[in-house]
């Protein structure tokens, strides 16, 4: 997950659930997590720009990205808001970013994965701000209270998860069966706790909440890709290696075993062992009164 906040300020930030902290700077480190993890959908980075951009908060825009990661969301919202549109609408641009990641493997990678010549932005990659990726968000109001201290008034916050889609095939479904069950009470965005914000004071009283927006796409992917992006989750990087093992087995043979028709499998192209990966984005919009 990734969230975004056209801001004027950052405050401080939640504690990050440790096995998520400690199977996070296990991956985003070891650069598995950026090399197994997809990027967003560019329908939703460009509404998410487009959003920012208004008349009370003009271009170019200030930016605090919370949950930074390895710099996935990064990469796009600098390259949308820095690019003209398809239409030649001209880009509002950026003043300022800063990026907030509590894990210190994450932020090693992000230092790398930016481009040259962003020191700026390097500069303020810090590891406490407003919200982590895994803390347990916006259920106390809190949360938004530092949101609201953060937000310009008609700013926006904005949350994006990306989710295999397990209602597009059958192996999805199943493959998340697989890994699920390692879950260990770590928070989870499928649990939907999240959706207390919504009641939390600071949220109604200062916030508007925009109707959720949802993408569909499929990403090509192969097993190797698979198993890459089962073992970049927190929770998996960090259990001992022959559980590991045992569910890299699993789903290889799961994979591997299965007919087509049951697994619900899109080839790409089959030779290369190339096929489509389902995936649901989620974007949920709050813009402060």
């Amino acid at each position: 997950m990734s969230s975004a906040a056209q801001s004027q300020t950052t405050g401080s930030g939640s504690a990050m659930h440790k096995i998520a902290r400690n199977g996070f700077d296990s991956s985003g480190g070891s650069g598995l997590y950026d090399r197994a993890r997809p990027s967003y959908p560019p329908a939703a980075i460009s509404t998410i720009i487009a959003e920012a951009t208004n008349a009370d908060s003009p271009a170019p825009l200030r930016i605090v990205e919370l949950g930074a990661g390895t710099g996935i969301a990064t990469r796009m919202l600098l390259a949308t808001a820095t690019s003209p549109s398809a239409d030649g609408t001209p880009p509002p641009g950026v003043a300022s970013l800063a990026a907030i990641e509590p894990s210190a493997g994450m932020r090693s990678h992000f230092e790398t994965a930016i481009a040259s010549g962003t020191n700026s932005l390097k500069q303020q990659m810090q590891d406490k701000g407003l919200l982590s990726p895994s803390a347990s968000i916006s259920v106390e109001d809190g949360a938004f209270e530092s949101f609201d201290a953060a937000l310009r008034p008609n700013g926006i916050l904005a949350l994006v998860w990306n989710l295999e889609d397990r209602e597009a095939a059958p192996w999805v479904a199943q493959i998340r069966d697989l890994y699920e069950q390692y879950e260990d009470g770590t928070p989870q965005y499928r649990h939907m706790y999240w959706h207390a914000m919504y009641k939390a004071p600071t949220c109604t009283s200062h916030f508007k909440a925009d109707e959720p927006r949802h993408y569909h796409r499929t990403i090509p992917t192969t097993l190797q890709a698979v198993i890459d992006r089962v073992l970049s989750k927190s929770y998996i990087s960090v259990l001992p290696q022959d559980k590991q093992d045992k569910l890299v087995k699993d789903i290889s043979d799961y994979l591997n075993n299965t007919p087509d028709e049951q697994l619900g499998r899109k080839w790409i192209d089959e030779e290369q062992g190339v096929w489509e990966y389902p995936y649901r984005t989620d974007l949920f919009i709050f813009r402060r009164k």
